[in-house]
């Protein structure tokens, strides 16, 4: 028994060896960064490209996604359809600011402040709501694919 718990204690150790000389944001080599699929994810957004969007997204039916309003999305076929909705729209932007991205391993997560804005007639956008995303992202096949998106809306007194 004290065998098997120092055998386990080193194995551990050179996992977390491994993991420090690598470090958890070590680029992948086999596909694009987790950076890079969050650049695309976000422009496919603002290009209104559905197929640009769900080549992003997770190929697994299951995909989690918390709309501003709290209303909860449990698969991939409703993000999708949502998108096909919402892209029809032709008097929307968003502004996306990056504030953060971080993998640890298999999975990642960025943190997104967007301002979603509408077009008014005299073709000027004004700020609709200011939200934050979390996104997380999990390796699929050395592809990163987004899991979860969550919207939190970020009150008007302290935008």
């Amino acid at each position: 028994m004290k065998r098997m718990i120092i055998a386990m204690l080193l194995l551990l150790s050179c996992a977390m060896f491994a993991t420090a000389v690598a470090g958890p944001g070590s680029p992948d080599r086999s596909g694009p960064t987790l950076r890079q699929t969050l650049d695309r994810h976000l422009a496919a957004i603002n290009a209104r490209d559905l197929d640009a969007l769900m080549a992003t997204v997770t190929a697994h039916p299951e995909l989690t996604t918390i709309l501003p309003n709290g209303a909860v999305l449990e698969t991939r076929e409703q993000y999708r359809q949502l998108h096909v909705e919402w892209f029809a729209g032709t008097d929307w932007r968003m502004v996306f600011e990056v504030q953060d991205v971080a993998d640890f391993g298999d999975m990642g997560i960025a943190r997104v402040r967007y301002d979603s804005q509408k077009k008014d007639a005299a073709g000027h956008y004004h700020s609709n709501r200011i939200a934050l995303l979390t996104l997380v992202f999990a390796k699929e096949d050395s592809r990163w694919r987004l899991v979860y998106d969550q919207n939190t809306v970020v009150p008007a007194a302290t935008h």
